[in-house]
């Protein structure tokens, strides 16, 4: 009786996921939110359950039912973002020999096809990080060899983010008890922001993750070389870098390994007319004060300032202290990590669903 709940709660999650595969997004909106919520609220409540009493689960049995909830909504078109063309359009880009962080889809005219439309802002130059715009290339280059059609190509370029999220679930299936397996890899967010929208969000997840399992076996290079790697994939990770240096018993021999992988991984892209790539730097800065989407307490800073500008610098200020505050008490990493990145999320102007996801593991 005891796995009765379990065995409920996955066949429930599963037949809200194909009921969410099958959804009409764009007619029915409301509809497919309502799917979303009503998944979100059954995990929760077992999550609190399992948390509570400790059941005895399989550990093969939760992996199976996480396996079988990807597998539900990877076949389906992202249809709640338009990232995916975003990463097509850059892939496309250096295919052509042109440097994403050089141009704009605006300004290539000559590229355009039937998917411009479904490009986010079009009018600006790549912001994500340089591992993230070789594997936007790599993942180009795979899926113009599997189909011609450019919307299905846009399709395609979700296949890393579903490939390092399944490397991140059998890693924690491994690393993690039952119990706080379970919380991850039956959470609908990573199901539905990775598998189903391909946000490239899970290969910086990935990098931090395995940043925080080399430090807990003390192999404090490989660790900082990992957290250099996933900087360098989305920027928002260097926040967890002075957490990581704090940690690291003689900081000093490897505190320069991180800087040295970004600065790597970059060389690809360098350009002479550097000063140029200093515009995407300020494009950057936007995400923390900027642009307002979903905001929460960078709302009251911008109330109390009554100025954007001021507002930014306040709450990258304010983000500093909070993880110069936390080195100081000594936190562990993980807990001081998940504090970082909570404090971030508080702060930014900007907070879309997928951001969410670098809490989760």
């Amino acid at each position: 009786m005891k796995s009765l709940p379990i065995a409920i709660t996955a066949f429930g999650l599963e037949l809200l996921f194909g009921l969410l595969s099958q959804a009409d997004v764009r007619s029915d909106t409301p509809g497919a939110i309502r799917l979303m919520m009503l998944a979100s609220l059954v995990y929760l409540v077992f999550a609190f359950y399992v948390s509570r009493y400790n059941p005895p689960i399989s550990r093969a049995s939760v992996v199976a039912a996480a396996l079988l909830f990807r597998l539900t909504m990877a076949p389906v078109m992202p249809a709640l973002s338009g990232d995916v063309y975003r990463y097509r359009w850059e892939g496309l880009v250096q295919a052509s020999g042109l440097n994403p962080y050089l141009v704009s889809p605006d300004e290539t005219a000559h590229l355009r096809d039937d998917t411009y439309p479904r490009i986010p802002v079009p009018s600006v130059r790549s912001g994500y990080g340089p591992v993230a715009s070789l594997v936007e290339w790599g993942g180009y280059e795979v899926a113009r060899r599997l189909t011609a059609d450019p919307h299905r190509q846009a399709f395609w370029m979700k296949l890393p983010s579903v490939l390092f999220e399944l490397v991140l679930l059998l890693t924690l299936s491994q690393a993690l008890p039952v119990s706080g397996l379970i919380i991850y890899a039956w959470c609908p967010l990573p199901v539905i922001e990775f598998w189903w929208n391909g946000h490239n969000d899970s290969l910086a997840v990935f990098a931090m993750m395995a940043a925080l399992l080399l430090s807990r076996r003390q192999f404090w290079p490989a660790a900082h070389a990992m957290l250099g790697l996933a900087i360098a994939v989305k920027w928002w990770p260097a926040i967890l870098w002075p957490l990581l240096v704090a940690k690291t018993p003689r900081w000093p021999r490897t505190v320069w390994i991180a800087p040295v992988v970004l600065a790597l991984t970059t060389l690809p892209y360098w350009t002479h007319d550097w000063p140029r790539l200093l515009l995407n730097a300020r494009y950057m800065s936007g995400y923390v004060g900027g642009w307002r989407n979903n905001d929460s307490l960078y709302g009251l800073i911008l109330a109390a300032t009554g100025d954007q500008y001021l507002a930014k610098y306040a709450a990258f200020a304010f983000l500093a202290a909070t993880v110069i505050w936390m080195m100081a008490h000594k936190w562990r990493l993980e807990k001081a990590w998940l504090g970082a990145l909570v404090a971030t999320l508080l702060l930014s102007a900007n907070c879309h669903p997928w951001y969410l996801t670098w809490l989760v593991p």
